[in-house]
């Protein structure tokens, strides 16, 4: 259980569970909140495959879907998958928590990397560069560069840190 405080005054409660199929309606719904980030083919068609095959969290309000991580692992690496937090959450510690989630996770497989990958900074589009501060805030750094031949992420970076 996370309680996020502003002096006395609690401004937001909430836990961190395993994913499993019952939260894949929640999951969606926070994907659909976030189109600056997702598509339609990726709320509609790619999130509910890989959440099929993929580990991961939950970040719930009061048993409602906030945020979610999924994993898998390839490359030596644990890899985040999808991740997303509902904009009604943003700044408020839920987007940390899932990455101490993973890092967790991680520490259980006996894997010392944590990696993502995201639009690369040649981009510019402000929702990717609050995703990489993000990530820079947390410890990753950029492994990898590279150009694609897709118009919707022209440069995609990959992004890893040391799980202690």
């Amino acid at each position: 259980m996370f309680d996020i405080r502003l002096g006395r005054v609690l401004i937001l409660n909430f836990e961190i569970k395993e994913l499993s199929p019952k939260y894949v309606k929640g999951i969606t719904a926070v994907a659909e909140s976030l189109s600056a980030w997702f598509d339609a083919d990726s709320h509609r068609r790619a999130i509910p495959i890989d959440l099929r095959h993929q580990d991961g969290f939950v970040a719930l309000d009061s048993e409602q879907v906030i945020g979610f991580i999924t994993l898998f692992v390839a490359e030596g690496r644990v890899n985040i998958g999808w991740m997303g937090v509902h904009p009604d959450y943003h700044h408020q510690g839920v987007g940390s928590a899932l990455i101490g989630a993973a890092e967790d996770y991680c520490k259980q497989k006996g894997i010392e990397e944590l990696a993502t990958y995201t639009l690369g900074d040649s981009v510019a589009y402000e929702p990717y560069d609050s995703t990489r501060a993000f990530y820079y805030s947390l410890g990753f750094a950029i492994y990898q560069r590279s150009q694609t031949d897709n118009p919707g992420c022209p440069e995609e970076i990959k992004l890893k840190k040391a799980v202690d």
